[in-house]
């Protein structure tokens, strides 16, 4: 019997990333630059991955409840969710916990979870840009956070 298997988006400044968490372990991921330019690639993207993945929940944040996320991110998340709900896939909207002081240290966390994207961390100081890979690991945030509350998070959001 196959198990769960979620398939998490996020998006981010130039950046539209998504993680597929099967058997709690990724078994993809992708960064799209393209899709970040307007909803209508972002809808491309999801409705591409979501029909070559087949993913038994889609996983993303929830854009109506209090999100920092700006307009344009906003749009791009709305243009994902649409697309998972005409695919019929079942959609779990999670709302972002601020858990973690930076987005470097979740990164860390997440790492020892998943060390397979342990090159995707980097060092970095104060004064240094956020890194581009910062939206991949949000969608990693989202995929852990739903396959660590499996079918009792999941039943909850129905």
């Amino acid at each position: 019997m196959r198990g769960l298997s979620y398939l998490a988006f996020a998006a981010g400044y130039r950046r539209v990333s998504l993680v597929l968490i099967e058997d709690g372990q990724i078994a993809t991921w992708h960064t799209s630059k393209r899709a970040a330019r307007d909803p209508e690639n972002a809808g491309r993207f999801a409705r591409e991955f979501i029909d070559l993945l087949g993913p038994t929940v889609v996983v993303m944040e929830d854009i109506a409840s209090e999100t920092r996320k700006g307009a344009q991110a906003k749009a791009l998340l709305k243009a994902i969710r649409d697309e998972a709900e005409r695919a019929k896939t079942q959609l779990l909207p999670l709302k972002r916990e601020k858990l973690f002081r930076t987005r470097y240290d979740e990164a860390m966390y997440l790492v020892r979870f998943h060390p397979e994207l342990e090159d995707k961390v980097k060092d970095r100081t104060f004064c240094d840009r956020e890194p581009h890979q910062v939206v991949l690991f949000e969608a990693l945030a989202l995929a852990h956070q739903a396959a660590q509350g499996g079918s009792m998070l999941l039943a909850s959001k129905m």
